[in-house]
């Protein structure tokens, strides 16, 4: 098996985020009104698609080369 196979897909350093963007987070924001806390986490979420781009896309693509690397 290659090295590109095994390899995981946290090699590359995680990039700190102080307030995690998961569902959990936005919900509690939301239910709590707090707006600036929302703001705060919309411009993470611009950040993070300014710099990744479009994750559902990249996943496909990853899952073409793996698909092609296990041929």
């Amino acid at each position: 098996m290659s090295d590109a196979i095994i390899r995981p897909l946290y090699a590359v350093a995680p990039q700190a985020h102080h307030i995690p963007l998961y569902a959990a987070t936005l919900h509690s924001a939301v239910a709590r009104n707090d707006a600036a806390e929302l703001d705060s986490l919309i411009c993470q979420a611009e950040a993070y698609l300014e710099k990744y781009g479009d994750l559902p896309t990249l996943i496909e693509q990853l899952k073409t080369e793996i698909a092609k690397l296990e041929r």
